[in-house]
């Protein structure tokens, strides 16, 4: 029992170190860019998935509290059927609050609540028969992920988000460099 205690507070003692380690991280810009899946579902008609990218940038106003724009490209996945196919392109602006906890001196753990103004342009293919449409929408966004510190000015992030589509989902996973200004 007493060596859990005395463990606990040597965890609790490492955090507030490390923390303080972190306190003379200075506000400042950054920018970045980003590859990875995005995966579209559409009610129970379409579910598929293409490479995206994304840029973007931000502001640290500390080491727990930043605001980020992107512009995300979800590519065009396509599912086919028979003689036919079915093709959904999304794009976007996402501007987020990022809540950021340091763990350690090069890495951390961070969230994002934010909201996303995105196009979504879709083409159907049967036979000799084909059609689009396209529309725009504005809707929540929220992600979490880790970074990676290579050095004071480089970071590299894994990260997940996802957009609160009313008819169905959109998600990136992607993995991001960052450099700070």
């Amino acid at each position: 029992m007493n060596k859990r205690v005395a463990l606990n507070g040597w965890v609790l003692v490492g955090m507030f170190a490390s923390a303080s380690a972190l306190a003379d991280v200075q506000p400042g810009f950054y920018a970045g860019a980003g590859v990875g899946k995005a995966s579209i579902e559409i009610d129970d008609v379409f579910d598929a998935d293409d490479t995206a990218f994304k840029v973007f940038g931000g502001y640290s106003f500390n080491p727990n509290f930043a605001v980020e724009l992107a512009y995300i490209d979800g590519g065009a996945p396509d599912e086919r059927f028979g003689a036919g196919s079915i093709e959904v392109a999304v794009d976007g602006i996402n501007a987020s609050a990022v809540g950021r906890l340091p763990i350690n001196e090069k890495f951390s753990v961070f969230g994002k609540l934010g909201f996303a103004s995105y196009d979504v342009e879709v083409k159907v293919r049967a036979g000799n028969l084909s059609g689009s449409g396209s529309d725009s929408d504005e809707d929540l966004s929220y992600g979490i992920g880790g970074a990676f510190s290579l050095s004071s000015a480089v970071e590299l992030r894994g990260e997940y988000e996802a957009i609160d589509v009313t008819d169905g989902s959109f998600s990136l996973l992607s993995v991001t460099g960052v450099y700070k200004f």
